[in-house]
């Protein structure tokens, strides 16, 4: 509960930190401070202790008092799948959902952290968000704020602050989208959470309000065209916060060119509950803020996710462990003494009906080894062209993915290399790839930064091509 006390809302990307400091004033919070502190240079991992120390000099300068801190990403650093939940109560659900997500992100789950957005219900299915993100990136921004001197209460997404931080009165469904100068964020609102989130690169903006009006009465139809099915019709309704200093009469613009089949409104107003907010670009840093305020939290959490194991104290893991292990082992000498007479048996006739079969299992051998052979003689398509068209289709059309290099040996195992701008483009190759009945042993090999000029992640990833069946 926020009372009295002061609360840090930072919204990180990879250029710096929007800062915004909030209070209770006549029961309400109250925005008191706002800034912005860019990075040297762009955020890299390895950087946080340094980075630490230079954003807590910036805090003292510009006498940010407060020791609390939420945390907000860019949807970037994330990855997002739509699914149903089940009807379930809460830690139930948690357990299902847990292994859903092993399922659904095909990364390393020790390497990733767990969480979803929306209202489940013990009685009934539901859809809801269920995310991911880097393990280490969130260490990464902790360790930023807390050598800053902060003590970080919770690390959510930026762009779900704002779903969250709408006016209550306001039930309609559509689109929200956060506006920055190098890139935006879009996502569906409505029935109390987020359908799905994209981020979208807006590399080339002169910065003038003409210009960037003009990039995204381009982006905004194609991003809606492309969300999931929402069962909205048109006019759309897109709520735009925006986090830039030179688009005064953005709005306007944007509502001349798309309507009458998209309205835009400016959704700062949710946030700032009537006062104007200084610093256009520290509005995303005042809804992470918000999240904090008074009993609520942040819809996604991943300093304090619901899907994952806990922490308990050494003492009561240690009894659960004890207790749990003296079940298993007498379940199992149960089943053992209660099942060895009649598995004795089954082994005996298994094995009897292999030496019948194995005659007929070598002549079937024989015919499939025929029949391959043949089949090298007729085939009108080369193995590893069939291989190459398989990969593509596995690349979205948005450039955001693209290989460097393929290789491919005469065991059918292969290599690809490449190059994206953010981890969800690499995944979401892998999980095609990975889904593709034609490859097998489907293995990430590694994501790493490209270099410290640039921004794109390499990553390498391993398969066996099985062929066309």
């Amino acid at each position: 509960m926020l009372g009295t006390r002061t609360l840090l809302g930072l919204a990180i990307d990879e250029h710096g930190v929007m800062v915004a400091e909030i209070g209770g004033r006549s029961g309400r919070p109250d925005v008191r401070r706002v800034g912005h502190w860019a990075f040297p240079a762009p955020f890299d991992v390895g950087q946080a202790q340094e980075l630490g120390r230079q954003f807590r000099q910036y805090l003292r300068a510009n006498h940010f008092s407060s020791k609390h801190a939420i945390i907000g990403i860019p949807t970037k650093w994330i990855v997002a799948r739509e699914i149903v939940a089940p009807p379930a109560n809460p830690e139930a659900l948690a357990g299902m959902l847990a292994i859903q997500a092993e399922r659904v992100f095909s990364l390393n789950a020790s390497e990733l952290i767990f969480d979803y957005c929306g209202q489940p219900s013990a009685s009934e299915s539901r859809k809801i968000l269920l995310l991911a993100a880097r393990r280490q990136m969130i260490e990464q921004v902790k360790e930023i704020a807390t050598v800053a001197g902060l003590q970080v209460q919770g690390v959510t997404v930026s762009a779900l602050a704002f779903d969250k931080g709408r006016s209550k009165a306001d039930a309609r469904r559509g689109f929200g989208l956060y506006a920055r100068p190098t890139y935006c964020e879009f996502w569906s609102q409505g029935a109390g959470r987020p359908g799905a989130i994209k981020h979208v690169p807006m590399a080339g903006t002169n910065g003038m309000p003409d210009d960037r009006a003009q990039r995204l009465t381009a982006a905004i139809p194609r991003l809606i065209m492309l969300m999931p099915q929402q069962d909205q019709t048109p006019p759309y309704q897109v709520t735009i916060y925006d986090a830039c200093s030179a688009s005064e009469g953005l709005v306007d613009r944007l509502n001349e060119r798309l309507a009458p089949q998209i309205t835009v409104r400016e959704g700062g107003s949710d946030l700032r509950g009537g006062h104007r907010l200084e610093g256009a670009e520290s509005i995303a840093a005042a809804a992470v803020a918000m999240t904090g305020a008074g009993m609520s939290k942040p819809q996604v959490d991943f300093l304090n996710p619901r899907i994952g194991r806990r922490e308990t104290s050494p003492h009561k893991r240690l009894v659960g462990w004890g207790v749990f292990a003296a079940a298993a082992l007498v379940l199992i000498v149960g089943a053992v003494l209660v099942d060895w007479q009649r598995t004795r048996s089954d082994i005996a006739t298994y094995t009897e009906q292999l030496e019948m079969m194995s005659g007929d299992l070598e002549a079937a051998r024989a015919v499939v080894d025929r029949m391959a052979y043949a089949r090298s003689w007729t085939s009108q398509t080369p193995e590893f062209l069939e291989c190459l068209r398989q990969l593509t289709l596995a690349f979205p059309e948005a450039p955001t993915v693209w290989a460097t290099s393929l290789a491919l040996n005469e065991n059918r195992e292969g290599l690809l290399v490449g190059l994206a701008t953010d981890d969800a483009g690499i995944i979401e190759v892998q999980d095609r790839i990975k889904q593709n009945d034609v490859f097998a042993n489907v293995q990430m090999m590694h994501i790493r930064d490209v270099g410290r000029d640039s921004t794109e992640k390499e990553f390498a990833l391993k398969f066996t091509f099985q062929g066309v069946r």
